[in-house]
């Protein structure tokens, strides 16, 4: 196997900024679920949904992106679709992004090219136990070998590659967390053993950034290759990490290295894992993109992600209700009150994203927990409730979106980010998490959910 992409496989291939004329390509590939359901991992759809947000911070439309879920996302799908998608009509200053999440494991090293005796895989939906050559192996998975050709195929200079598995062979038996701010739930190594399973040998190699000057990418992986990469409900925290990095960077308006990037998504990661289960993600390849910036679009204006994403959802629902400001031009500290026919008894749940894109809970909050309602006339706040909404910072466009389900949906206890050690929440007001948006957006038809939305201005002084 070229070495080239053997350091690069498990990881992120970052490049520095395209030219305007540049096309762009990427293909997600996300297997949550497997034929055999004992090997099914939660929150591959999240992944998925978080890497198409972050690809368009990074300045990707929709139509530039394909994604193979579950059982779309065979081996001869992956394969098929790098070869084509991926690789025709692309030229040399093109980008190109190929993400996978899901399993990793690794194979018996059948042609002997292996330091360390094995084929690092990625594991795909129709993945099968077998024997070849009188060893245990694996089929329906994707080798490095056949990735490295498929890849080495593609004209760009600027390819991308995110994968957010673990091949160390270790257990992928849930567990839970006890001590770290993603609250008490299952997470899972993402990582596919099977017995016979071949070992690992021990090499010489290290991983570094002294690379021949001469490859044409930078790696970062999700963990050592004795860690697992560990995921969620709420997605994996490789992948949750580096969407928040780069937004963060987005947000500001401000550049950051792929060192840098590397840091961010560590601290990340420690901040929600127990201290054994922390994974390290590495930097691997050419110095000079290393220490190169990412290409990202402002967010700004309503150029973001969230906003995007709500106000698809909200477009995706037939039942609507009214909700309504008092003003449509709030100054800054000005207290805002929320006016909303209730349609039917359920629950409610209010966010708004403002003009840099932060996506926060209005309600329910620390402050008021209970968001069952009844139907007719309803203000936030009331007098009875400890809580006011000031209009804040940053100044421009707010929208402010409403959502009323039969079943209860409870946005703030959602969040992952505000909690301490112990999974509490501690923030005020939360930051609106992708499993909320989700649990509107695939509500099934027969189950009533109404929405509402509305854009308000925020100007200073």
């Amino acid at each position: 196997m070229n070495a080239t992409f053997a350091r690069a496989m498990i990881g992120l291939l970052v490049f520095l900024t395209a030219t305007a004329a540049a096309e762009q390509r990427a293909l997600l590939v996300g297997v949550g679920l497997y034929e055999n359901p004992e090997h099914n991992l939660p929150g591959i759809d999240l992944d998925l949904q978080t890497m198409e947000d972050t690809l368009h911070v990074m300045g990707f439309d929709s139509s530039q992106i394909r994604s193979l879920l579950d059982e779309e996302a065979t081996a001869a799908n992956v394969e098929k679709e790098i070869a084509g998608w991926l690789t025709k009509d692309v030229r040399p200053e093109d980008r190109v992004i190929f993400y996978f999440s899901g399993h990793g494991s690794f194979i018996p090293d059948y042609d002997g090219d292996e330091p360390d005796g094995v084929d690092e895989v990625l594991v795909t939906h129709d993945v099968k136990k077998i024997r070849k050559g009188g060893k245990r192996s694996l089929s329906g998975v994707v080798l490095d070998d056949t990735l490295n050709r498929l890849f080495s195929a593609i004209p760009s200079n600027n390819i991308m590659t995110i994968v957010d598995a673990c091949h160390s062979g270790t257990s992928t038996r849930s567990f839970i967390l006890d001590n770290r701010s993603v609250s008490s739930e299952p997470m899972f190594g993402r990582s596919f053993k099977y017995e016979g399973m071949p070992e690992r040998r021990r090499t010489l190699s290290t991983r570094s950034v002294a690379e021949p000057e001469s490859y044409n990418y930078v790696s970062i992986s999700a963990a050592k290759d004795d860690e697992l990469a560990i995921g969620g409900i709420r997605g994996g925290m490789f992948t949750l990490g580096l969407s928040k990095a780069i937004t963060e960077a987005a947000k500001s308006d401000s550049s950051i290295s792929v060192q840098a990037l590397r840091d961010r998504a560590a601290e990340y990661i420690e901040s929600k894992l127990d201290e054994n289960r922390v994974h390290h993600p590495q930097v691997t390849g050419n110095r000079e993109l290393a220490a190169g910036s990412l290409k990202i679009i402002p967010l700004a204006d309503g150029n973001g992600p969230n906003r995007k994403r709500l106000e698809e959802v909200v477009s995706g629902q037939e039942r609507r209700f009214d909700l309504q400001t008092t003003k449509a031009v709030y100054i800054v500290d000005e207290a805002v009150e929320l006016t909303m026919e209730i349609p039917i008894d359920g629950y409610l749940n209010v966010v708004t994203v403002d003009s840099e894109d932060n996506a926060t809970v209005l309600f329910p909050n620390q402050y008021h927990l209970d968001n069952a309602v009844n139907k007719g006339s309803f203000t936030i706040p009331t007098a009875r409730m400890a809580f006011e909404l000031p209009a804040s910072e940053p100044l421009g466009t707010t929208l402010v979106a409403g959502f009323v389900t039969q079943k209860p949906v409870h946005f703030y206890n959602d969040t992952l980010d505000g909690r301490d050690t112990n999974g509490n929440i501690t923030v005020e007001f939360a930051s609106l998490s992708a499993t909320a948006v989700r649990a509107i957006s695939i509500a099934p038809k027969e189950t009533a959910t109404y929405a509402g939305m509305i854009d308000l201005t925020v100007v200073g002084r």
